[in-house]
């Protein structure tokens, strides 16, 4: 098989400073990630979810009037809506971020 490159010419050691450094950059993204905040709110802002980038939930806020309505269907489905969401737009957020840090290289299951 033809290869793109020589295989004789490849340096062992700098291919795993290459790997070092990349998981070093990814864990560091990691941590970047936590701190990117995204907010869904829904229900014309009866319900606020706040999330963060690494796709944890951080808080749901309720309007008090949602809660004085007391309907249980309701506020289940918007809570639900706003979890989604969140957790879309903080995927949005994360893939942007790891494009950034792969330079648009695919690199699947890294997070």
């Amino acid at each position: 098989m033809d290869l793109p490159f020589d295989l004789s010419k490849l340096d062992l050691g700098s291919i795993l400073n290459m790997a070092r450094e990349l998981k070093e950059r990814m864990n560091r993204m990691e941590e970047a990630l936590a701190g990117i905040k995204v907010e869904a709110m829904v229900g014309g802002g009866m319900v606020t979810v706040t999330a963060n980038a690494k796709g944890e939930v951080l808080s749901i806020t309720l309007d008090p009037e949602l809660l004085a309505m007391n309907d249980k269907a309701l506020l289940e489905n918007l809570v639900l809506t706003g979890v989604n969401q969140a957790l879309l737009e903080a995927k949005s957020r994360r893939d942007e971020e790891m494009q950034k840090l792969t330079g648009g290289l695919p690199l699947p299951g890294i997070f």
